[in-house]
């Protein structure tokens, strides 16, 4: 752990961690007091308000904190109530991370921070890649989950969950239990509880063959952004390719271009993309008219004299 935050942090920069109390956020954060920047730690916990259990998960925390010498901050919300105002647009379990994630920005914000470490496993990748999966995610949603992936670190991606356990129980270190998580409720407890299982009955060894496969996908991610960049560069600073030339690729890789257009128009997101959507764009480049546009959301074309300028 040392090793890793000297990779990302100097000697007096804060180090902050999104701690639940469960057992993958306290592994983290006595990992990181055992380093020479346990004085730097700061320990943000959530409370949603969903759990009866969490008034004392709140306070085992701020107790070890001073015990520790580490700095505690603690939001609270009912996110029941807040999850009405939203008229099922949206999932319970999807605006808890958002409001989550918007916590942890605003004491990134408070204390001048840039990077925010998370206790993502092993295990939880690779639920996020079936949850993603099953959702209809293409390769960036597949691939999910990375060590340094903007303001956020992971440094447990290669470690476990019984792994974890494992080194809490040998060194009789405390942790709080979450029972919703034994709960199916919210679909990744499914995936976790119900289908993971199964594998593990097919292959002992799946987490790391589909944590290879997942390293397979980025290394073709890779290489398929690396032809998307290098059509687009030819015309980058007009921000328009040839008709021509794009009829020219193969379907795929028109495909990643329109969804790497879609991209950088939606705030570096694909969010309300559809494969229907990509195939209307590919009918309007190809259509009969030479001079007309096309909108989808945020994602503005006009083609005009055998361009597409976006």
């Amino acid at each position: 752990m040392q090793d890793f935050l000297e990779k990302y942090f100097s000697a007096n920069e804060p180090i902050i961690i999104g701690c639940s109390t469960g057992p993958d956020s306290m592994y983290l954060l006595y990992k990181i007091l055992e380093t020479k920047f346990a004085k730097n730690v700061v320990a943000c916990y959530f409370n949603h308000g969903l759990r009866e259990e969490s008034l004392e998960e709140e306070k085992f925390l701020e107790k070890l904190g001073k015990q520790k010498g580490f700095k505690v901050e603690i939001a609270n919300a009912n996110m029941k109530e807040i999850h009405k105002n939203f008229y099922n647009s949206i999932s319970l379990e999807e605006l808890c991370r958002q409001k989550r994630y918007e916590f942890f920005d605003a004491i990134l914000h408070i204390y001048g921070a840039k990077k925010i470490l998370l206790a993502h496993h092993l295990d939880d990748k690779i639920e996020t890649f079936f949850f993603n999966l099953a959702r209809g995610s293409k390769l960036t949603g597949l691939i999910n989950m990375q060590e340094n992936s903007g303001t956020i670190l992971r440094p447990l991606l290669g470690i476990t969950k019984t792994e974890i356990l494992e080194y809490l129980e040998k060194n009789g270190l405390e942790y709080k239990i979450d029972k919703t998580n034994f709960e199916n409720d919210f679909t990744r407890n499914k995936i976790r509880n119900i289908i993971l299982p199964n594998f593990s009955e097919i292959n002992k060894n799946y987490k790391k063959n589909i944590s290879n496969f997942m390293n397979y996908l980025a290394e073709i991610k890779d290489f398929v952004d690396f032809e998307v960049e290098k059509f687009l560069e030819k015309n980058s600073k007009e921000k328009y390719f040839l008709i021509s030339e794009f009829n020219e690729l193969s379907d795929f890789l028109k495909k990643e271009i329109l969804r790497y257009i879609f991209y950088i128009s939606n705030g570096n997101s694909t969010i309300g993309l559809s494969e229907a959507n990509i195939q209307e764009v590919i009918k309007f480049i190809n259509g009969k008219n030479s001079k007309t546009k096309k909108e989808i959301k945020s994602m503005s074309l006009r083609k005009e004299q055998g361009k597409i300028w976006y």
